[in-house]
């Protein structure tokens, strides 16, 4: 058997620190338009914002789901 060298042996810990990462951030600026499940939306821009920092987290959990099924 081959010995794994170190960044191959930390590569997964860092890429799934920076998916939850990315996650969060993404997340509170969803948080940031919303109050109790209400969205808090003063103008348009606003609500596109919150709709694409949505998608981004939708789209981050299924690659972190595919990262932790290894598929």
């Amino acid at each position: 058997m081959t010995n794994v060298s170190e960044f191959e042996r930390t590569k997964p810990i860092q890429a799934y620190a920076t998916i939850d990462s990315a996650i969060a951030k993404y997340r509170q600026i969803v948080n940031e338009h919303t109050y109790q499940g209400k969205q808090l939306i003063m103008e348009s821009t606003d609500a596109q914002r919150a709709s694409l920092a949505q998608q981004i987290v939708s789209d981050l959990e299924n690659i972190k789901r595919v990262f932790l099924t290894g598929a």
